[in-house]
Order: structure tokens, then C-alpha cells, then sequence
């Protein structure tokens, strides 16, 4: 039997305490990777995707994107490697655009509840396309939802990443995002609303604006 699955392991060379935004206390932390592979009767025997790495905190095991450690390293910038030594933090990419942010929220919001439906996929196109004025194909989608999966990314622990790089007004297109595709099949399920709620804290957004751009979504969706 033929099928896709992922390999998991820890880097050997990057570890250390960080301070996690979900805790918020500093917790230890560990570099991770995963990546799809091709498994013959659940043995993995050929990579198909590129190496996708997260930090994980130890502690409340959530996930978050590598470049938090430019900003939640504790002060001096050092981690603990598996030698006991000592080293800088290894650099990072350069920020995604703000589309690429939409798209991760779109597909962190999708599968936040274990399933996708098509008019999920349908109203996530309507707004990526809208807000952003560019194209977006089903495979795409597809493409970023694996992706989220395989970073072991949820909705606020990129949330807590994300506020660093983008400006106000971005940050309320997103709370539209994702408002408009939990609730594309009526209901908004308990994972999706806390995500929600989570999410004015997590961007730094008010109330009443939070409410304003909920209450604004319906503009991306015609």
C-alpha cells in the first residue's frame, strides 16, 4: 500500500529558550523539521517535498514559524546547540510578502477543524483574489494547506509571528481572511471562533475595529 506520510526529527544543532507567546513565560525550545515522504506499507521510501522547519516550545508543544527567533530570542542572541556549546542564531529568510501571509492564514483557518469543505475552498479563492488582486488556483490552496500541516503551524501560533511584519491595515485584511472563510459554511466551529478571538490580541486590534472589519468582510466576498 502506497501512500503519503511525513518524517518528523529535532535538529541536532539548534536549540535554546525562547519566550513563547503562547506561555507567555520563557520556555525551552527546539528546532524542528518535517517532510512528506512516499510510504510502502507505512515505510517511508522516497522524499516529495522540500524540508520544512517550525520551532517548537517543549513546553506547551506549540509550533512556530523559525523567524520568531529573531524576535522572542532571549537577550544576546545565543542557543544552546547539541554539543553544549554556545552560537549565534542561525539567520533567517527574508519576510514573506503579504500575500504569502494571507494565503497561510486562509489555509491555517481551513484546516483548523480536521476538514475542508469545497465551499470553504471556494470562499478562501473569492478572498485571496480579492484582497490581493491576484489569481489563485485550487492546487495552490492545496499546496499551502499541506505546508501549514507540515510546519505543525495552527492559526495563533503564526498569528504571534506574523504581527512583527505587518502594518495595521494588513492586519485587519487578515481578521477579514479569516472570518470570511470560518464561517463559509454557516457555522463558525468552537477552533475557529477561539482562533477569532485570539486573533485581536495576538495583532494588537481593539475591539471596535476588530468588529468594523468583521463587520466588512462581505465587501471580498462578491
Amino acid at each position: 500500500m502506497i501512500l503519503i506520510g511525513t518524517m518528523q526529527w529535532a535538529s541536532t544543532r539548534l536549540k535554546g529558550m525562547f519566550a513563547c507567546p503562547n506561555c507567555g513565560t520563557t520556555e525551552d525550545f527546539r528546532l524542528r523539521a518535517s517532510r512528506p515522504f512516499l510510504t510502502l506499507y507505512f515505510i517511508p521510501i522516497l522524499p516529495i517535498g522540500a524540508l520544512q522547519e517550525y520551532v517548537q516550545c517543549r513546553k506547551c508543544k506549540n509550533a512556530f514559524e523559525p523567524i520568531i527567533l529573531s524576535t522572542h530570542m532571549l537577550p544576546g542572541g545565543s542557543v544552546q546547540t547539541g554539543t553544549g556549546k554556545t552560537t549565534t542564531a542561525v539567520s533567517t529568510e527574508s519576510l514573506s510578502p503579504f500575500e504569502d501571509d494571507l494565503l497561510s492564514v486562509l489555509a491555517l483557518m481551513m484546516v483548523e477543524d480536521g476538514h475542508v469543505t469545497e465551499e470553504e475552498i471556494r470562499v478562501a479563492r473569492r478572498l485571496y483574489e480579492n484582497i490581493s488582486e491576484q489569481n489563485l488556483s485550487r492546487d495552490d490552496l492545496g499546496a499551502a494547506c499541506a505546508r501549514v500541516q507540515l510546519q505543525r503551524l495552527n492559526t495563533t501560533s503564526f498569528l504571534a509571528t506574523c504581527r512583527t511584519r505587518r502594518s495595521h491595515e494588513e492586519k485587519l485584511l487578515l481578521v477579514q481572511a479569516m472570518f470570511g472563510v470560518s464561517g463559509a459554511d454557516g457555522d463558525i466551529s468552537p477552533g475557529r471562533l477561539q482562533s477569532l478571538l485570539r486573533s485581536k490580541e495576538l495583532l494588537g486590534i481593539d475591539e471596535a475595529e476588530f468588529q468594523r472589519a468583521v463587520d466588512a468582510t462581505s465587501q471580498w466576498l462578491t
